[in-house]
């Protein structure tokens, strides 16, 4: 398993017609609703610049539509920041960067161009855009190979905990952990199974793409959060240009996503170092409703937990006060590790990141192992 391509990614589609769009152009974009004139804390928008934040060049990406699992390609871009572009101005990194349109999808058959750029109407969804996009390319000769679903989750099945591909309900997208990615790839191998894209729609990059830099994000998690206090006090929650900017941070969402697009916002002891990262994974037992899910998670890729299937550091955010609820909160993390891999769990590292902590805010459980940080 090669270094920097040990880790993939798991988009979910939901008609072939876009999986052969894709696939043949080497670019993917998430159709999301546009923000302006939104309350972007009541949005899902941070959540998916989560996912792309997550992202790094040399990453595997996988198509999962209906019953089959297709093989993309590497994903280009950045091995330190999130490894996406902007794609013009319908998102507040874009218009921080000015970026232009590159990829526009709204002369496809169903889809009906509106008088804003950037955006076209979906049926059965309303207007939508596409602020963010991964490309890929491959030189390996898999891109398009397909396997059954069944396969991966029949090998999935002799691991006694959720992963990230297993628990991916209601979501569109999600990293896969190293070892999730060294199962794919050698199925992937194996299949003489091919998606047949060669008379797809060509849909070129009307331009160079802007990669994500985090000089448009925020400067610093400290100053970004006591500007949004400041902001509420005086406007009371409402929207204003700043917050659209996204130079201050809105919910535990801009946080995640700000950080994992960039981990120099973090303190030095909580930054990756040669890791994978990840977000909302699954560190619960198996459950008949929602599981519990560690915010961001890293995958040391010199000492793997679980042959890659489990991470080494687990951080927990908050943008409020943490107390003795939170902290018990991460140390459920750690008694579920120690419960299935007991010796492994040893070396795990978990961190309780947030603005200030209570006075009942105290360690009783893993000591050594759980940390609480201050912005």
């Amino acid at each position: 398993m090669e270094e920097e391509a040990e880790a993939g990614v798991f988009v979910t589609l939901y008609d072939r017609e876009t999986l052969e769009i894709y696939l043949k152009n080497g670019v993917y974009g998430t159709l999301m609703p546009p923000v302006d004139g939104m309350t972007l804390s009541r949005t899902r928008h941070f959540h998916t610049l989560g996912d792309y934040s997550c992202l790094r060049g040399g990453m595997h990406l996988f198509f999962f539509l209906k019953r089959f699992i297709v093989y993309g390609g590497r994903i280009k871009g950045s091995k330190k920041y999130g490894a996406f572009y902007l794609n013009g101005m319908q998102s507040p990194l874009g218009k921080a960067a000015e970026a232009p349109l590159v990829w526009d999808e709204s002369n496809r058959s169903r889809y009906t161009p509106t008088s804003e750029e950037g955006l076209f109407e979906v049926p059965d969804a309303g207007r939508r855009c596409q602020p963010y996009l991964v490309l890929f390319d491959d030189d390996s000769g898999l891109r398009g190979r397909k396997i059954r679903s069944d396969e991966l989750y029949f090998k999935l099945g002799r691991f006694p905990y959720p992963l990230p591909s297993n628990s991916i309900q209601g979501m569109s997208f999600c990293v896969l952990t190293p070892g999730e990615t060294d199962i794919l790839l050698d199925l992937m191998n194996m299949s003489d199974e091919v998606v047949d894209y060669a008379k797809s729609q060509e849909m070129r990059l009307e331009d160079t793409p802007t990669p994500f830099h985090p000089k448009w994000g925020i400067g610093s998690v400290k100053e970004a959060y006591e500007a949004y206090e400041l902001l509420k006090q005086r406007h009371r929650g409402r929207e204003t240009e700043a917050l659209l900017r996204g130079d201050v941070l809105i919910n535990e969402a801009h946080l995640e996503a700000s950080v994992l697009a960039n981990p120099e916002l973090l303190p030095r002891e909580m930054q990756p170092r040669n890791h994978t990262l990840s977000r909302q994974v699954p560190i619960s037992p198996f459950k008949p409703f929602q599981m519990d899910r560690a915010d961001i998670c890293y995958y040391s890729r010199e000492a793997p937990i679980g042959n890659g299937t489990l991470p080494s550091v687990i951080i927990e955010l908050k943008m409020k006060q943490a107390g003795k609820a939170e902290v018990e909160q991460v140390e459920r993390y750690l008694d579920w590790l120690f419960l299935v891999r007991p010796e492994e769990a040893r070396q795990v590292r978990a961190f309780l990141y947030a603005p200030m902590f209570s006075r009942r805010a105290e360690v009783t459980k893993h000591r050594g192992q759980v940390n609480l940080i201050t912005f």
